[in-house]
C-alpha cells in the first residue's frame, strides 16, 4: 500500500518498518543506539547548501519524484518538504558501505530499465500516471516479509539487482528520511520514536 494516509498507529509502524528495511543496506544500523542522533547528523548535513556528492541529476529526479509518490505534500509536509532526496544521498555518501551503496544505485537503475521496458523512456521522462501505476505495480510485488538469505548479507549481495528490490532499498531510505525529520517528528509523530533532538507535545 503506498504511504498516503497519516495515523499515529501507522507512523510508527512504517517507521520500524523503514528501521527494519535500511538495516539490509546499513548493516548493523537497527542494534546502534544512535540511531536517532545519526538521523539527526545526516539531516542536519543534508540542509547545508552543496553539490549532490553521490547521486547524480537523473538519479536524484528518480529518487524525488518517487519520493513526492510515496508521501506527497498534502495538509502535511511531503517528502520534498522535508529533503527526502538530500538525506539519502548524504546516508548514501557518508554512512553507506560502498557495496550496498553499488547496489542502491543499481537498482535506481533497475526502475529506469523497467519504465524503458514498459513505457519506452526513463522513470522521469513518463507521464505522472505512468509513474505511479510504476510504483504501485513494484509496491503490490513487495514481500510482506524479507527473511534474510541463508547466509545473511554476503548471500544477500550476490542476488541479481531488480527493479522492486531497487524500489524496497529506496521506500525503506525514503520512509527513514521522512519520519526522522524534524517537521514529522514534531508535527505528525506527535511523540519521540527513537531519542533524539526532537521533543513532540506528548499528552499529560
Amino acid at each position: 500500500m503506498l504511504v498516503s494516509v497519516w495515523t499515529d498507529g501507522m507512523d510508527r509502524r512504517e517507521f520500524l518498518e523503514a528501521i527494519g528495511g535500511v538495516s539490509a543496506l546499513i548493516p548493523g544500523l537497527s542494534l546502534l543506539p544512535g540511531v536517532g542522533a545519526l538521523a539527526e547528523a545526516v539531516h542536519a548535513q543534508a540542509q547545508t547548501p552543496g553539490k549532490l556528492r553521490t547521486l547524480n541529476p537523473s538519479q536524484d529526479a528518480t529518487v524525488t519524484r518517487i519520493g513526492e509518490i510515496l508521501l506527497p505534500e498534502t495538509d502535511t509536509v511531503g517528502a520534498t518538504g522535508v529533503g527526502v532526496n538530500r538525506f539519502i544521498d548524504v546516508l548514501l555518501t557518508e554512512s553507506m558501505p560502498e557495496a550496498q551503496r553499488d547496489r542502491f544505485l543499481e537498482g535506481l537503475a533497475a526502475i529506469n530499465a523497467r519504465s524503458q521496458s514498459l513505457h519506452g523512456a526513463p522513470f522521469t521522462s513518463i507521464g505522472r500516471k505512468q509513474q505511479e501505476s510504476l510504483v504501485r505495480e513494484l509496491d503490490a510485488r513487495l514481500p510482506a516479509h524479507d527473511p534474510a538469505p541463508p547466509g545473511g548479507a554476503a548471500a544477500r549481495a550476490t542476488l541479481p539487482v531488480t527493479a522492486e528490490g531497487g524500489f524496497a532499498s529506496l521506500k525503506s531510505l525514503v520512509l527513514f528520511a521522512y519520519f526522522t525529520s524534524e517537521p514529522v517528528a514534531k508535527e505528525l509523530i506527535n511523540a519521540p520514536i527513537i531519542p533524539g533532538k526532537y521533543d513532540g507535545c506528548v499528552p499529560l
